[in-house]
């Protein structure tokens, strides 16, 4: 004898599996997960480096050249640092700055990197120890292709 219950029938054969849809469920995470990246990303200041480009006149001469002294720090193909066309290993470096801006108070730390075959990494690398060293006073020399 089958016993039938109030709501269908009792039999396996016949009763469909239970589906559980999970599209709406997805649609929900992702509008969710959409929502939190848009609200981040807006609340996070980027980082910035202030940056004065030269001016020029109409002869294409820069009009806001420094005129203070400038002690200029180079990168060769070989990976040495040279002040002034001498080479110094990096264990002097932070000395013989620490000495040029004493002497002269407003002085500018130019870094040179002086051949192409230079990598990004040890320009941003000598860069940033520059930066370290002289603080704000660090300026990138560049040159205008022919």
């Amino acid at each position: 004898m089958k016993i039938r219950s109030a709501y269908g029938s009792s039999s396996t054969e016949n009763s469909s599996p239970t589906e559980i849809n999970i599209i709406p469920l997805l649609d929900v995470v992702f509008s969710i997960l959409a929502f939190f990246l848009l609200i981040s990303t807006g609340l996070v200041a980027p980082q910035r480096i202030g940056v004065e480009l030269p001016q020029t006149d109409n002869n294409g001469e820069q009009t806001n050249a420094p005129t203070r002294p400038m002690l200029v720090v180079t990168l060769d193909a070989r990976g040495q640092t040279l002040i002034d066309g001498s080479i110094i290993s990096d264990i002097y470096l932070k000395a013989e700055i620490e000495a040029y801006i004493q002497a002269n108070p407003t002085a500018l730390v130019v870094l040179n990197a002086e051949d192409e075959s230079v990598s990004y990494a040890e320009v941003i690398n000598k860069l940033d120890e520059l930066r370290q060293i002289a603080g704000d006073r660090v300026a990138i020399a560049t040159s205008t292709q022919p």
